[in-house]
């Protein structure tokens, strides 16, 4: 019956629900599923001409980019090479937070924008739009590369996830109607997480019988080490896990595929621009998703060649609505030279910096996510520009904020009546002003740091 259902949701509640609001996301996923299969020289052609498309657009619409362009005498009609739009300068998230209305375009009514917000790998708020076709091509992006690990429109899934805002907007009954004809998914909350609610999410999983396993790498780390060290045999296993939102290590890999007997596929994304890249099912590097964004890394102010590390600046070839042009995003990563066996011409990449987080524990035992406090809980605090949490002891947290222009009182105010949220009514906190919020050796921020083994709720 599974089957039979699964098939329904994909070929009919499916196409009917795209055809109802309005969605381009079935052309465009089968756009992307011929377009990975092309030569690697075709499909920087495509990103060429889709570059050259979204240059002129920026120029004529986004009041930001017309002076950018104008300040470097670059003329988008004249691209010819990716290259070119290297004598452009970088567009860094300071450029993004003071100009964020000029950056969107002109001709793009409010209603035809999508808002979105990010607490950022250093906790450093930001606000952009997409426009409503971006939404589409983004979802297609998704659902390709989830295809990769085995899943396909109509499967169960189930989320380990610590984004809030993700997790609200499964509530009331048209969401949950929703979800249970077409999405199919499990949400599991991990922004904050206790012995008893992992005890749950193994009941719930049972119950459910996901195929795939949608997850914070640290949170799907921390369930399958529970599993693990508890001796559970009776545990759900899926066809795959995708990990995603924070870096997954070599050693929490290991574990999870031990743990649920299934191969895991790592995933590297933003919300500024939806997929960057993912594995497929040789495991060999990241394939970037170049038919909708490109990517340089940069070293010293020169394009880093294969192998060697850079900081990462990508454009989004189909956000029209607010381009993001050679955008820093503060990672680090690296081309890989070899093309992957399984055929496909997208390049390869690794990733070498990204969010780094770690677990913050209370006196209760419950472990709250450093993904989910700079993605809801830093991002909605008014005037914050960047922040760190450093957590000491078990009873104690330090906030490390870098004031923004528009904190005050409103944000001491946000900060009194959340963080009990998160943390309760016994852990003290305390704010420690700084200039900056400093990179570790490893040119990695870290959002939170936790000196409290976790591992102690166990």
């Amino acid at each position: 019956m599974g089957g039979l259902y699964r098939n329904f949701v994909k070929h009919i509640v499916y196409p009917l629900e795209t055809m109802r609001i309005g969605s381009s996301a079935r052309r465009h996923l089968a756009e992307l599923e011929v377009s990975q299969f092309l030569s690697p020289e075709r499909i920087r052609q495509l990103q060429i001409e889709r570059l050259r498309r979204l240059l002129i657009h920026a120029y004529e619409h986004c009041p930001f980019y017309t002076e950018r362009f104008d300040q470097h005498n670059f003329n988008p009609r004249k691209l010819q090479a990716i290259e070119d739009i290297q004598s452009l300068p970088i567009t860094t998230k300071k450029d993004i937070q003071e100009n964020k209305e000029r950056m969107r375009a002109v001709n793009f009514p409010d209603e035809m924008l999508e808002p979105n917000k990010t607490g950022g790998s250093t906790g450093a708020p930001l606000y952009f739009y997409h426009d409503k076709e971006r939404i589409f091509s983004r979802e297609a992006s998704t659902f390709r590369h989830n295809r990769w690990a085995g899943w396909d429109i109509g499967m169960k899934t189930a989320h380990l996830w610590g984004h809030r805002g993700d997790i609200s907007g499964m509530k009331g009954i048209k969401a949950g109607l929703r979800n249970f004809l077409l999405e199919r998914r499990l949400i599991l909350d991990t922004s904050s997480i206790t012995r008893d609610s992992l005890v749950q999410f193994k009941k719930e999983l049972r119950k459910f019988r996901p195929d795939i396993y949608i997850a914070y790498a640290n949170s799907v780390f921390l369930f399958a080490r529970f599993l693990k060290e508890t001796g559970s045999r009776d545990h759900h296993r899926p066809r795959a896990v995708i990990t995603s939102a924070e870096v997954l290590e070599s050693s929490q890999r290991a574990v999870i595929e031990d743990v649920f007997e299934c191969p895991v596929f790592d995933r590297y994304g933003s919300r500024e621009t939806s997929i960057i890249a993912s594995e497929c099912e040789k495991h060999t590097g990241l394939h970037i998703c170049a038919e909708t964004l490109l990517l340089e890394f940069i070293k010293e102010g020169r394009a880093a060649g294969p192998g060697e590390v850079g900081k990462t600046l990508i454009t989004d070839l189909l956000n029209f609505g607010m381009p993001f042009i050679r955008y820093q995003n503060e990672d680090t990563g690296s081309t890989v030279a070899e093309r992957c066996s399984c055929g496909r011409g997208l390049p390869l990449m690794k990733i070498s910096g990204g969010r780094v987080t770690d677990f913050l524990m209370t006196p209760e035992g419950k472990l709250i996510s450093g993904a989910a406090l700079t993605i809801y809980l830093i991002a909605n605090a008014p005037g914050v520009a960047q922040a760190q949490l450093i957590q000491e002891n078990i009873n104690e947290v330090t906030f490390r904020i870098v004031k923004g222009e528009m904190f005050g009182a409103a944000t001491l105010q946000f900060f009194e009546r959340e963080i009990p949220k998160f943390f309760g009514p016994r852990v003290k906190y305390s704010i420690e002003y700084v200039e900056n919020i400093p990179q570790e050796n490893s040119g990695k921020y870290r959002f939170s740091i936790s000196k409290v083994d976790p591992r102690e709720m166990f």
